[in-house]
């Protein structure tokens, strides 16, 4: 069966998307082989936090690579989907033809999102781009992930029901609240899963397992040509 492929993609900067992306990679890698892509270069933060965590540590079932452009993706995409269970893509942080191409061939896009009027506001071109997507791929799912999220709040829950409505996308159960123990433990090369915060590392512990009951309601089916992913991500 091939690799499953879960992307992380916001156009706004500092969603939260790469922590997420590690503290759901190192996750899953505890019981499946996991790769990540990092395409957001030159600052490729995924990847300083792998290296700081390969000095330190040793890493079982983990690997990660950087992705500089379209053809680097693709490649890196169709040479490793049989060798893993899972390939976790970190997107750009800005609206290109490399984040065209990651949500074209992944089975399932997250977008983390606070709960936040302005967050969802620019969020908006990035649903239009998943619409368009899904049009040709019809197998892309798609979720919001809460980042941030203040418990029991009038105004957080208003946000999450504007966000379905506006957005037309659903979102996943688990939410992350608001920790500094995300970027304190991603700043030493670790997870949530290895810090002293026992509320987050059930957090990291639901949103995964959420991501993993979506992924096998989703059954196995080949995944676009390059020539498909070439022409959606190149379309203006």
């Amino acid at each position: 069966m091939r690799a499953k492929i879960v992307s992380f993609v916001q156009m706004k900067g500092g969603a939260g998307k790469t922590t997420l992306c590690a503290n759901i990679a190192s996750t899953l890698s505890d019981q499946s082989n996991v790769l990540m892509i990092d395409t957001d270069f030159p600052q490729s933060s995924l990847d300083t936090w792998y290296q700081i965590r390969n000095d330190k540590y040793v890493i079982e079932n983990l690997d990660i690579a950087v992705a500089k452009n379209l053809s680097q993706l693709q490649k890196m995409v169709r040479d490793n989907l049989d060798t893993y269970d899972y390939i976790l893509i970190d997107g750009h942080p800005r609206i290109t033809n490399l984040t065209r191409a990651v949500v074209m061939l992944s089975d399932l896009a997250l977008i983390p999102l606070s709960p936040s009027q302005v967050e969802v506001w620019s969020t908006k071109h990035l649903a239009e781009i998943i619409e368009e997507a899904k049009a040709i791929n019809p197998n892309l799912e798609t979720r919001i992930c809460w980042n941030r999220y203040r418990v029991r709040t009038n105004s957080a829950e208003a946000v999450v029901d504007e966000a379905k409505k506006v957005l037309k996308i659903e979102d996943l159960p688990a939410k992350l609240g608001n920790r500094v123990a995300y970027l304190d433990s991603f700043a030493q090369g670790l997870t949530v899963a290895e810090w002293h915060d026992q509320a987050a590392k059930i957090e990291i512990w639901s949103l995964t397992s959420g991501i993993q009951r979506l992924l096998d309601k989703q059954g196995n089916h080949r995944i676009k040509t390059e020539a498909q992913v070439d022409k959606f991500a190149k379309t203006k």
